[in-house]
């Protein structure tokens, strides 16, 4: 083998490496650390926005950038039960705190997963609050009957599956790599 393909591409960030990029003997970990940071970027985004929004409904404002305008969406979804008007920013600032708290799981496992079982528990707890939060939300929208809402949550839902999935199933090494715990698989 090539003593190169084991070199890792990229940086090392304040003598820690967020992501290891490996050409060869360790592309699996590569592709679960990408899930990781793809989960940490989505759901600190969606807080974000959600936080904008909030900063322009408290001040009056009406900047569209990086506005999730949830709070008026939330509103005209709420309107069929007739809770008071304080409930939509309520619900946003929910959203934003779950979304955030997800945000932070995601970064601090991606800090601690190595491959071969180290931040695996992280891992897990980040990818069961992105798949709980996706399903309150399901839940949040079939209670106000807003069908039409549902269907992105149900998308994420399935992803954050997919992701869980990608997390236990790849291997950290393709077959026939040396990996604790595991038996040597021939090529034959």
């Amino acid at each position: 083998m090539d003593e190169r393909m084991d070199q890792p591409v990229g940086r090392p960030r304040g003598g820690r490496e967020l992501l290891t990029l490996t050409a060869g003997r360790r592309s699996g970990l590569a592709l679960k650390r990408l899930v990781l940071i793809f989960g940490a970027t989505y759901l600190g985004l969606v807080c974000l926005t959600n936080i904008v929004n909030l900063v322009n409904v408290v001040a009056g404002t009406h900047s569209r950038f990086l506005n999730s305008q949830n709070a008026s969406y939330i509103a005209s979804v709420v309107k069929v039960y007739a809770v008071p008007g304080w409930f939509d920013n309520l619900a946003v600032l929910g959203a934003a705190l779950v979304e955030g708290l997800g945000a932070w799981l995601f970064i601090r496992a991606l800090r601690r997963f190595r491959g071969d079982g180290s931040g695996l528990t992280e891992a897990y707890q980040a990818l069961a609050w992105n798949i709980a939060v996706w399903f309150a939300f399901i839940v949040g929208t079939e209670f106000f009957v807003a069908y039409p809402s549902e269907s992105p949550f149900r998308e994420l839902l399935g992803l954050g599956f997919l992701m869980a999935l990608l997390i236990t199933l790849v291997p950290d090494a393709p077959s026939g790599s040396s990996r604790p715990g595991l038996p040597e698989v021939s090529e034959g």
